[in-house]
């Protein structure tokens, strides 16, 4: 994309690896999700999100007698988790928010959400107007994703965190759709996983840095240590009750 090109070769030199595989991924958007989309398209809005629906809640349903094929071959692909997905390394990260949620949230909603949606990642959701009609809608659903992923089972195929990472994959192929007359020659396939992949890191990246600015402190083995600031959010005497994981 010609927006990379004034500063490829000098960044280049420091990690080629890392910007080719960059680079590349600026033209790739989510294949599976995208074809899907664009079938669904035909059926118009109301009949698409049933189909959905049925597909996420009720895999047997009889609603999905007559579901395009492509939505079926989706959602069977995405039926079992990949083998590299290890659902014990998560139950320290779990244990971490429930002791700690007030603190995670503030950090996400007063933080990491609000420089999120200041920076050039609002573009999609500008050029879609979907900051103008759904904003607040978006920010409620953003932290009731946080709260149902780190729920126990909750990325398992029946948890509503699972549920609701798969609605955003998916809205995210809608915003591919919508912006698809885009200058996809400067910028790349809107949305394009490059992009995905910085979002998520940054956004994760910055929730806990907020979550240090308010007393946060971590430590080698993994576990976490709140004091100082965290009196706001904590018990009287200052201490969080089962700060260490």
């Amino acid at each position: 994309p010609s927006d990379y090109v004034q500063t490829y070769r000098v960044v280049r030199a420091v990690n080629p690896e890392l910007v080719d595989k960059y680079i590349a991924h600026t033209l790739i958007g989510d294949p599976e999700a995208d074809a899907l989309m664009e079938q669904l398209a035909s059926l118009g809005q109301q009949e698409s999100a049933r189909h959905i629906r049925a597909a996420m809640d009720n895999p047997n349903d009889s609603a999905l007698r007559d579901a395009p094929p492509l939505l079926l071959e989706f959602f069977k692909g995405i039926e079992a988790p990949p083998d590299w997905v290890d659902f014990n390394a998560f139950i320290p990260g779990i244990r971490m928010f429930h002791r700690n949620s007030r603190l995670v949230l503030a950090s996400f909603v007063g933080g990491a959400l609000v420089e999120g949606f200041t920076t050039n990642i609002a573009k999609s959701f500008t050029l879609t107007g979907r900051v103008r009609d759904r904003g607040v809608r978006r920010l409620g659903q953003n932290n009731r994703h946080m709260l149902e992923i780190f729920m126990p089972h909750g990325l398992a195929r029946e948890g509503d965190g699972w549920k609701l990472s798969v609605r955003i994959r998916l809205a995210h192929a809608q915003a591919r759709r919508l912006l698809d007359e885009s200058d996809a020659e400067a910028w790349g396939v809107p949305l394009h996983s490059a992009h995905m992949a910085y979002a998520l890191t940054n956004f994760s990246a910055r929730v806990l840095k907020h979550m240090k600015k308010l007393g946060a402190s971590y430590n080698r083995r993994g576990g976490r240590k709140f004091h100082g600031r965290l009196a706001l959010f904590g018990p009287p005497d200052g201490h969080s009750r089962g700060a260490f994981i």
